[in-house]
């Protein structure tokens, strides 16, 4: 039993890190990162907004030593996540990702209590200046909706179940870090030596 269960957890580790591998690969992040941090994350979700300033200091600091895959995992608990989710993605088929990405964070307290969200994150996608007509068409299309969906079916399939869920080269971070030190001190632990 005890090999058995020892095959089945390195079967596992196995699979979470070809799978992060397929998604360092789709994305824009830098191939030569000696850290790919993934995070599975709700746009809703106040720990979420909570550890967000943590990343960016952290790709700041870090620069190209480590790379930030971000993946949606709106929670069914959270009214708009999904409707958050989508919003971030078709700014993403303008080339505003990371702009609304921040914006969602930055102003969670505010669009998550309004009466109608999606017309909040209208008005963001009309401040960063992108096409209107596209973002809502985009927003509500089933391309849009099934991308969000597939990213937090990918996260179901890794063992995801709360938010924000991190993983580092991989291997998911059992228990998160408390603040920002903390933080980079486990991404310094899995850089190589010589970095």
């Amino acid at each position: 039993m005890h090999t058995f269960l020892r095959v089945l957890s390195l079967s596992i580790v196995i699979l979470s890190a070809s799978v992060m591998g397929a998604y360092a690969q789709s994305s824009n992040s830098s191939s030569k990162a000696d850290v790919v941090i993934t995070e599975f994350s709700d746009y809703q979700c106040p720990a979420c907004a909570y550890y967000h300033p943590i990343v960016e200091k952290l790709k700041q600091e870090l620069g190209s030593k480590v790379a930030v895959e971000y993946r949606y995992f709106p929670l069914n608990s959270h009214q708009f996540a999904a409707l958050a989710a989508r919003a971030a993605e078709a700014a993403r088929n303008q080339g505003k990702f990371k702009a609304m990405h921040d914006m969602l964070f930055e102003n969670q307290d505010s669009w998550s209590s309004s009466g109608n969200p999606q017309s909040v994150f209208v008005g963001y996608a009309k401040e960063l200046g992108l096409d209107l007509d596209q973002f809502k068409n985009d927003l509500n299309s089933g391309e849009t909706q099934k991308t969000v969906m597939e990213q937090k079916q990918e996260g179901v399939n890794m063992g995801v179940n709360s938010t924000p869920s991190f993983f580092i080269n991989g291997i998911q971070v059992q228990q998160l870090p408390r603040n920002y030190e903390q933080f980079k001190s486990l991404v310094e632990s899995q850089m190589p030596e010589d970095t």
